[in-house]
């Protein structure tokens, strides 16, 4: 009798890893429209697509054109005019040292000495325009080579 107990024993082990496995696969596929349920977004593509026959070169966008001359001169005098105002508190034209520094202008602070011609504490547009002016002048005398 207890031979037949082992052999039946043997006998009911495949049949019961038939039956766990089959019961783990269906846990499985009845799991997958749950997880793929909890994700209703749309995949998305983050390259675009790009037409193999159009050479490289031409796939980008052109380069702005870069601003050159009085444009440019233009362009930074607004800039700087901006900026000075922005840190002209007092609505008065004129920037100390401290509001300068206050306001980042490094370059003001660090020529503020320079700038300030008549040594009164202050500076105004027009003088740093000068100091500019005159620095712009002195560079190109150094990069003309002497006869």
């Amino acid at each position: 009798m207890n031979r037949f107990r082992l052999s039946r024993s043997r006998a009911l082990a495949p049949r019961r890893t038939r039956t766990v496995g089959a019961c783990i696969a269906l846990a499985i596929v009845a799991a997958c429209p749950v997880a793929l349920a909890a994700d209703p977004a749309p995949a998305v593509i983050e390259t675009p697509l790009r037409d193999p026959w159009v050479p490289p070169q031409s796939r980008s966008a052109p380069a702005a054109s870069q601003t050159r001359g009085a444009e440019l001169r233009a362009q930074v005098d607004r800039k700087l005019a901006a900026a000075f105002d922005a840190a002209d508190v007092a609505h008065a034209g004129t920037l100390t040292r401290e509001q300068a520094r206050a306001a980042g202008l490094g370059f003001v602070v660090r020529h503020f000495d320079d700038i300030d011609t008549q040594r009164t504490g202050i500076v105004r547009f027009d003088d740093l325009r000068r100091f500019l002016d005159a620095n712009r002048e002195r560079a190109r005398a150094r990069k003309q080579p002497a006869h």
